[in-house]
């Protein structure tokens, strides 16, 4: 099998050592040709840095390391560039004064390599002045830029306001200084996670092309399914065969954990997260973890500052965010009260349109995009509203609940569901007002379990309540809270609900297991657990 290119963020290397590449390079070209400023934003580990190291790759040496790739017969450009790649992941944050230390030596390392003598080592130009020097040092069009993480600095610092506030004044100096020689260079690409507010960027450099809500490089970034088949057929092959599974099956809990990104509004198109599908196919016999959660950096602490001000309402505020187009690219500031702008760019909700009843039309929704992260917010929330950790009790039942399932042990899957119940909402204010919340700390410790989840699944005559998903069978689950009616009069509604409306009959077709449930406010338990006979 060929080499997979995990954690390879260099592309002359990954190509010369043979690593799978998923050949985006007419969508490259289609960028690259242009004299525009570019910027895009794309949550964590999603192939940023391997896509400037392709733009530097192909400006420092044309077509040489792109054999038999699209770009190769569209690239028409004779000229090669002097190419100045910053990343600021690599550099230290400790201060303004360090972070502007470690830029313009990186600087002077492109100076000496270009043999540019226009500034000395020990001259007290700031690194913005520095670079302005350099972009104007030779003709217009000689130079490409290209600035990686642009934001990361602030993500780091967000433990301490004042670093923060003095890294964003100096990012503002920064591209302030640099404003007025954009337009000498041949091609300037950043990227960054998200748009702070009042970092003063997308004012001094008011020209940028932002094509994070482009349509058309919706799969700049990600795997999407075809390509997933494609490249990796063979690794998702061999994962079958170590798991005793099928290879459609392996396909089935790639999509259920790792798929469901959709990064604009005007392209249906989804992706793969390309971290956590490369860390599964490396060891697959380490099963489907939250790869790309649990590398998270800054980014859980943002995340539970949100949940923190979200905690007192039902879950569905966080599951199923309303929005409108404009939310979608909302700049934010960590130290006021975050927007669901935040969730979106980083990559811990993406869109999905869900029809509105009454206006009679599909609105947009941010909801999280697969399991992995489900799981992950389902922990965050969790810790946030119990005060205390996932622990070993917690762990343990995530266990015994999967078995459930997977045995058919529907007296076990009652006895669980009430200890989620007691456990997870009984202190909650909310959790036994309304059936939903009751279903939401169900559909938690499910996440947490790493079971797919999926709530109000719509079908022609209605919406689910909860559907469970494994790889061959379908668990369609029909909630009812009896406050003033009878235990047993819900019991009946709830059965014939579930028969009439035929709840999960939607593809793929499986076997379907159809239980009602019915939950006394009163006694905050269940007081029915029904499992319907075809």
């Amino acid at each position: 099998m060929a080499e997979l290119p995990y954690a390879c963020t260099n592309f002359e290397s990954l190509r010369n050592s043979g690593m799978i590449y998923v050949d985006k390079t007419d969508l490259i070209y289609d960028i690259a040709r242009l004299k525009i400023p570019y910027f895009l934003t794309r949550p964590r580990r999603f192939g940023k840095s391997l896509l400037l190291s392709t733009l530097e790759s192909i400006f420092s040496n044309g077509t040489k390391y792109f054999k038999d790739l699209k770009i190769e017969k569209l690239w028409k450009e004779q000229n090669t560039y002097k190419v100045i790649r910053l990343d600021f992941s690599s550099l230290t944050y400790d201060d303004p004064a360090s972070f502007d230390r470690g830029i313009k030596e990186k600087l002077l390392d492109y100076v000496s390599k270009y043999k540019l003598p226009v500034v000395k080592r020990k001259d007290n130009r700031s690194a913005g002045e520095t670079l302005s020097m350099i972009i104007n040092s030779v003709p217009t069009d000689t130079f490409v830029l290209l600035i990686d993480e642009y934001d990361h600095p602030l993500t780091h610092s967000l433990d301490d306001k004042e670093l923060f506030s003095s890294l964003r004044n100096y990012l503002s100096g920064f591209f302030g200084a640099i404003k007025s020689d954009v337009g000498r260079l041949r091609f300037f690409f950043m990227t960054g996670v998200g748009k702070f507010a009042k970092a003063s960027v997308f004012s001094q450099l008011n020209n940028l092309l932002d094509i994070s809500q482009s349509a058309k490089y919706a799969a700049l970034l990600g795997y999407t399914e075809e390509e997933l088949r494609f490249y990796f057929n063979d690794h998702v092959c061999n994962a079958a065969k170590l798991l005793h599974v099928t290879y459609e099956q392996i396909y089935t809990e790639l999509k259920n954990y790792y798929d469901g990104y959709r990064m604009t509004e005007d392209s249906s198109k989804q992706v793969y997260n390309p971290w956590s599908c490369l860390s599964f196919l490396l060891h697959p016999e380490n099963g489907f973890r939250n790869y790309w959660y649990e590398t998270g950096g800054a980014y859980p602490t943002i995340i539970a500052k949100y949940l923190r001000s979200i905690k007192e309402t039902p879950l569905e505020s966080l599951l199923g965010v309303k929005i409108t187009k404009d939310d979608l690219n909302t700049f934010y500031d960590y130290f006021e009260v975050p927007t669901v702008s935040l969730l979106y760019q980083t990559g811990y909700l993406t869109i999905r349109e869900e029809y509105n009843e009454l206006y009679k039309m599909n609105q947009l929704v941010l909801s999280p995009p697969n399991l992995e992260v489900k799981s992950a917010l389902a922990k965050l929330y969790l810790m946030e509203i119990r005060k205390e950790k996932i622990g070993v009790d917690d762990i343990h039942l995530s266990e015994v609940l999967r078995a459930d399932f997977a045995e058919h042990n529907y007296s076990n899957m009652e006895a669980h569901f009430n200890i989620i119940l007691n456990n997870f909402g009984y202190d909650n204010k909310v959790a036994f007002a309304d059936e939903r919340n009751c279903r939401d700390f169900v559909d938690l410790a499910l996440c947490v379990g790493g079971l797919y989840t999926r709530k109000e699944v719509v079908r022609a005559k209605g919406r689910a309540d909860l559907v469970v998903e494994l790889p061959d069978e379908r668990f369609i689950f029909e909630f009812k809270l009896s406050k003033n009616k009878s235990d047993e009069v819900l019991l009946n509604e709830a059965s014939l609900q579930l028969k009439e409306k035929k709840y999960g009959e939607i593809l793929p077709i499986k076997r379907i297991n159809r239980i009602a449930v019915v939950i006394n406010s009163k006694k905050k338990g269940i007081s029915f657990f029904k499992l319907l006979k075809e």
